[in-house]
């Protein structure tokens, strides 16, 4: 599979099975789209990737071959990371504490977008079939893009932080405690499993761990 931009250079066509596709990357505010200009560039190469279809929408799961930071680290040197609802990331290293984002930061914010979110769906369902059930509806579309780039945005920072602590504290490697355990209790807490985000957030601590080269633990 390969790129190759389009005329005003903001989006990318590719085939797969003889069949055209074209990104959609929107307001992208994260790596994506530097991503696949360095790989049009022929720096960066693309690995096994993967197409998803989900509510009628199709996703690429684009692998890059990610090169490594180069940072003094130290293997013995070990941060202890914990993920929790009351702190998103509480994380130590050596005899010093640190605390990463807060309940009121993440949780309450998200729950305010969603309560708006649902005030706005009580209000269409009264609504006769026309353009103003229309725009309703499209503004219950709006309302959940807004949720989930909070969240993204939320994550990121939250993950960026955390490797920034290991790198500038030469930490080699990254563990992860008491995960499973809370990982079980999350999936049975239906609040916990719609409003948190242990998994999200497991995925982008490991993507930049990775890159800044950590070696990363659960435990």
């Amino acid at each position: 599979m390969k790129f190759v931009a389009d005329e005003k250079h903001r989006e990318f066509r590719f085939t797969l099975f003889k069949i055209p596709f074209k990104t959609y990357l929107g307001k992208d505010k994260t790596d994506k789209r530097v991503l696949i200009q360095r790989n049009v560039a022929g720096t960066l190469k693309l690995c096994a990737s993967s197409l998803k279809i989900d509510k009628g929408k199709l996703y690429l799961l684009a692998a890059f071959e990610m090169e490594r930071d180069e940072h003094p680290l130290k293997d013995t040197v070990i941060a202890e990371a914990s993920l929790s609802i009351e702190h998103p990331i509480v994380v130590k290293v050596g005899k010093g504490q640190f605390q990463i984002g807060n309940k009121e930061e993440f949780l309450h914010r998200r729950l305010a977008i969603q309560a708006a979110r649902h005030r706005l769906q009580r209000g269409s369902t009264y609504n006769r079939p026309g353009k103003g059930r229309q725009r309703k509806l499209k503004s219950l579309d709006d309302w959940d893009a807004k949720e989930k780039r909070y969240v993204d945005n939320r994550l990121h920072l939250y993950s960026r932080r955390l490797i920034d602590l290991c790198v500038k504290s030469e930490a080699g490697t990254l563990l992860l405690v008491n995960q499973q355990q809370k990982e079980e209790v999350a999936k049975e807490e239906e609040f916990l499993l719609r409003n948190w985000s242990y998994y999200g957030l497991k995925e982008k601590i490991a993507y930049k761990a990775k890159k800044a080269g950590i070696n990363v633990i659960e435990e």
